[in-house]
C-alpha cells in the first residue's frame, strides 16, 4: 500500500504569458494579467488521481496532475493513492491584475539637491521626485537612493507616501510605493550631513512591476561638492565687478571667523574678526600676499586655513 501522506506536495508553475517555464513554491502569490493563464502541476509520486480545490471548494471534473488557471483564487490539491490520500498541499494564490506586466508605464525620477557646494559639518537636503508620465497606473514601485561616503544619512523630512527603509551596510535608502495613478507623482525629502571633502555623487533609480516604455529617465544622479572652503588664489581688483574681492566660497559669513593677511615681509596688512568676503586689497600694491583664515565649524571646532593669493591690477 502506498503511503502518499509521507510525500510533500508542491506546485510547479509555468508562466505561459512569458513563454518560458518558471517555478513557484507552495505558499507563493502569483500575479497574472487578465486574459492570461498559468498551469499548476501537483508534484506527487505514485498518485492515481487528484482533487483540486479553489478557495477550499472542490473543482468538479479536475482530476489530472495539471490544471490551467485563468481565474483568481487560492488553489490547493490532494493526491489520491491506492487506499490512502495525501495531506492537503500548501496553497498557491493567483491574483488576476487588470494592469500588470503586459501593461506599459512611463516612470521618471528626479534627484534634486538643494545646494551645489556644501561645507563639511553642514546639513542639506535632497528631493526625490517620482512621476508617472504614462496613461496607466504603476504598481509596486521601488526607489533606491545610494548614500556616498562624503555624506551621512540623517533621515526624512516632512511627510511622504509609502514605506522607507535605510540599509546602513550598503548605504542604500529604499522607498516603496504600492501604487501610483496615471499622471501621479510623489516626493521624498532626505536630510543628510556633509562629513568629508569630495564630490558626493548620489545615484537614484525607480522600477515597478510593469514594463517601462522609456527607461532613460528611470535613473538620476547628482553631484554636490563637499568642501571645507573654496579659497581662490588670485584676485583682480580693477573695478569691473569680476573677481574684485577675496571671495571665499562656502564661507558662512554669519559664523565666527577671523582673516589675517600679510605681505611678503611678514607685516600684517589686513585683519577682520568677522570676514564678509569683501577685502579687495585697497591701497596695496599688486603682488603675492599670505593669509591665515580661522573658521568655527558647526561642531564648535576651529578649522585653520593657510595659503597665499596674488593681487593683479590691470
Amino acid at each position: 500500500m502506498l503511503r502518499l501522506s509521507r510525500y510533500i506536495l508542491s506546485f510547479l508553475v509555468a508562466l505561459l504569458l512569458l513563454l518560458s517555464e518558471a517555478t513557484a513554491q507552495q505558499g507563493q502569490t502569483l500575479h497574472i494579467v487578465k486574459g492570461k493563464k498559468v498551469t499548476l502541476r501537483a508534484d506527487a509520486e505514485h498518485a492515481l488521481s487528484y482533487i483540486w480545490f479553489k478557495n477550499n471548494e472542490p473543482l468538479n471534473g479536475f482530476h489530472d496532475q495539471r490544471i490551467t488557471v485563468t481565474e483568481a483564487g487560492i488553489y490547493t490539491v490532494i493526491a489520491l493513492g491506492e487506499g490512502c490520500n495525501s495531506d492537503l498541499s500548501d496553497p498557491v494564490e493567483i491574483i488576476v491584475d487588470p494592469f500588470g506586466e503586459d501593461v506599459e508605464v512611463n516612470l521618471e525620477i528626479r534627484n534634486l539637491p538643494d545646494a551645489n557646494t556644501v561645507q563639511v559639518g553642514r546639513k542639506y537636503n535632497y528631493q526625490l521626485m517620482v512621476l508617472n508620465n504614462g496613461n496607466n497606473p504603476a504598481h509596486e514601485l521601488v526607489i533606491t537612493f545610494n548614500i556616498p561616503r562624503e555624506i551621512e544619512y540623517v533621515g526624512p523630512t516632512g511627510t511622504y507616501t509609502g514605506e522607507l527603509f535605510y540599509q546602513a551596510g550598503s548605504r542604500q535608502l529604499i522607498w516603496k510605493i504600492s501604487e501610483m495613478e496615471a499622471g501621479g507623482s510623489a516626493s521624498l525629502w532626505i536630510n543628510v550631513e556633509a562629513i568629508s571633502e569630495g564630490n558626493a555623487i548620489t545615484m537614484s533609480k525607480v522600477t515597478s512591476r510593469e514594463k517601462d516604455v522609456l527607461t532613460g529617465d528611470n535613473e538620476a544622479n547628482s553631484t554636490v561638492n563637499i568642501v571645507f572652503l573654496n579659497i581662490p588664489n588670485i584676485i583682480t581688483p580693477n573695478g569691473d565687478g569680476k573677481n574684485d574681492s577675496f571671495v571665499i566660497k562656502g564661507l558662512d559669513t554669519s559664523a565666527r571667523n577671523k582673516l589675517t593677511v600679510f605681505n611678503r615681509m611678514g607685516n600684517e596688512v589686513y585683519r577682520s574678526h568677522q570676514y564678509k568676503n569683501d577685502w579687495s586689497a585697497t591701497g596695496l600694491n599688486q603682488g603675492t600676499y599670505f593669509y591665515i583664515l580661522e573658521v568655527e565649524l558647526p561642531n564648535g571646532k576651529i578649522h585653520i586655513n593657510k595659503g597665499y593669493l596674488t593681487v593683479i591690477r590691470y
